[in-house]
């Protein structure tokens, strides 16, 4: 999955966070986590291998390829974090990787405007070495058009009543699907499974 845009899904509990912890810290080149704060401070993650940065001058400064960007405006960060990557991927070739939590948030299903960042890092950046991970509950709450570019959907944990919906609108039998926590199953477009594993202990 290192080089194609990633849809990751799961209820809450099921091992969401720790699968994103795992693609940040083995991703071969500068990944950017995209870290949403609600006023209250508490929805953010706490991700201890990376370098937290706050605006686009302190991720340009930062010689870290593990940026944990903590923003209380998830979709201006999306674009300013496009940006840094091109100008990484530029500077050395290196692939990069924009990694969006709670992804409805910046790709709300129908409320997409034509210059939305994720929307053009999903439809124009794969050949600017940039790769999108769009992480959310449920994947019905994110606008289908950008999301079919995504090559991948990953299940993380197990399926709960409110993805039924989804599971029968593209004919996902219920047996294919993760039992436990922190197991994963990876789908292709067409949601053939294509690996199953869990997720390591030590990123949890």
């Amino acid at each position: 999955m290192q080089a194609y845009h990633t849809v990751v899904t799961g209820d809450s509990g099921g091992g969401k966070t720790t699968l994103l912890r795992e693609m940040q810290a083995e991703f071969p080149g500068l990944s950017i986590w995209v870290n949403f704060t609600d006023t209250d401070g508490i929805s953010g993650r706490d991700l201890d291998d990376a370098a937290t940065v706050r605006s686009v001058g302190e991720a340009r400064a930062s010689d870290a390829t593990r940026l944990n960007w903590v923003t209380d405006s998830p979709l201006e960060t999306a674009r300013q974090a496009r940006t840094v990557a091109h100008e990484y991927h530029e500077a050395t070739g290196f692939p990069t990787q924009v990694i969006i939590d709670e992804a409805q948030n910046v790709l709300p299903d129908g409320e997409v405007e034509p210059d939305n960042p994720v929307k053009r890092m999903l439809h124009e950046d794969r050949d600017k070495g940039l790769k999108a991970v769009l992480a959310t509950q449920d994947p019905s709450d994110l606008d289908y058009t950008p999301i079919k570019q995504c090559k991948f959907w990953v299940w993380v944990g197990e399926w709960a009543v409110f993805h039924d919906g989804f599971l029968r609108y593209f004919s996902i039998p219920r047996d294919d699907l993760p039992t436990e926590p922190y197991q994963y199953v990876v789908f292709d477009k067409r949601m053939n499974v294509l690996h199953r594993a869990e997720t390591q202990e030590a990123f949890a």
